[in-house]
């Protein structure tokens, strides 16, 4: 199974009372319809003007309206088998020192859970996480925070979606491919994450545990087969250790495909009474996104959690464009 992740928007905190998202978006891309996806894409990439790419690459922030559409209508040819799975991060928190403050109870916690550490080896990795943690921007810090939560969006809707015995190969090996124009090869973001992720993910499954269907995910589904420990719990570390790659989008169609994803759901979040027309866009992109309209948007998440249903609000008309994305 290949997981693509790319985002849309800078994650820095807007000027208090200005309403801002950051966007990161998830495409979940079964092998068995790589190549025939590949190839439509292919074609949708050569019939661009040359004003909708970058260095012969396309870029979503570029497309026109109609392209835009015509991407959206590829996608729903896989409908039920491509999976579009947004993370949109509200940023309007309020002024910035809060969330300078936010990320420091990070770092405060981090060397919180170090001290609990039985062994030494580990407690040293942990504080010297949290000092690379601490190191990191605040724009740095919220973008990690969203794609852990992509990658969890990813993960459980995967789960449940493609799971009939067509699929079943696909989870013989899995794929996290990021976007990596904003993450080189050793820098430290790419550090930060990959040691956090997993711990993110880990703590959330204690308290959200992922979504299978007794029906389905019998005990010979290669899901259950290749990464359940025990009583519905699984090992995220064999899912993740390996397995997260960092690539520049212009060697990757589907980080070129999650590219347009996101700054579609990015134009939306930021047309939020469709004054630019941005939301009947968003509309055809949401029949490939598996969230129930209940979420209140496209995989809203807000920084301060006690926050988030007052900012759910705001996204009322995309919440009823998804009730009615499949008429």
């Amino acid at each position: 199974m290949l997981f693509f992740f790319d985002e849309s928007g800078d994650f820095s905190i807007p000027s208090s009372g200005k309403h801002k998202c950051g966007v990161v978006c998830g495409l979940v891309v079964p092998e068995t319809v790589q190549t025939s996806l590949w190839e439509e894409f292919g074609g949708f990439a050569s019939r661009l003007g040359s004003q909708e790419k970058d260095r012969g690459e396309p870029k979503g922030k570029l497309l026109r309206d109609d392209s835009r559409e015509d991407f959206c209508r590829l996608l729903d040819n896989y409908r039920g088998q491509v999976l579009v799975t947004p993370t949109t991060l509200d940023l309007s928190i309020g002024p910035k020192k809060k969330a300078s403050n936010i990320c420091e109870h990070m770092k405060t916690r981090l060397f919180e859970e170090a001290k609990k550490c039985v062994y030494h080896k580990m407690q040293k990795q942990i504080e010297e996480l949290g000092r690379q943690w601490g190191n990191l921007s605040v724009n740095d810090s919220l973008r990690l925070v969203a794609l852990t939560s992509c990658f969890w969006e990813a993960i459980e809707h995967s789960v449940i979606f493609p799971s009939e015995k067509t699929y079943y190969p696909c989870w013989n090996n899995l794929d996290f491919v990021v976007d990596a124009v904003r993450t080189a090869s050793l820098s430290r973001d790419k550090i930060v994450f990959e040691k956090m992720v997993l711990m993110w993910l880990t703590a959330w499954t204690k308290r959200r545990p992922l979504t299978t269907i007794a029906e389905i995910h019998t005990p010979d589904h290669p899901f259950e087969r290749n990464y359940c420990i025990d009583d519905g719990r699984f090992d995220l570390g064999k899912m993740l250790r390996g397995n997260i790659i960092f690539r520049s989008s212009a060697d990757s169609l589907g980080l070129q495909m999650a590219d347009v994803c996101a700054n579609i759901v990015y134009q939306a979040v930021h047309d939020l009474n469709n004054y630019n027309g941005r939301v009947p866009i968003f509309r055809l992109l949401m029949r490939n996104c598996p969230y129930r309209p209940a979420r209140g948007g496209p995989g809203l998440i807000h920084i301060r959690e006690s926050k988030r249903k007052i900012a759910a609000e705001k996204y009322r008309l995309l919440k009823q464009v998804m009730d009615g994305r499949n008429s």
